[in-house]
């Protein structure tokens, strides 16, 4: 497998990641578990950030 193509998969996977715990964010029944949820979702945006930096770097270099 080549490097972009691992990247952009791991990209879907930390949008994917990012937005299921948004959602059990909304969904949960108590304050704690919805902070915990929030807090997993903004890791996986911080992930799905560095990643997509990193592509645009190696197409950047051809």
């Amino acid at each position: 497998m080549m490097l972009k193509e691992a990247l952009k998969m791991a990209i879907e996977a930390e949008e994917k990641a990012r937005d299921r715990y948004r959602d059990l964010a909304k969904q949960a029944d108590d304050p704690e578990s919805r902070l915990l949820f929030e807090q997993l979702a903004r890791e996986e945006e911080n992930h799905y950030k560095r990643l997509s930096d990193r592509l645009k770097a190696i197409k950047l270099l051809g």
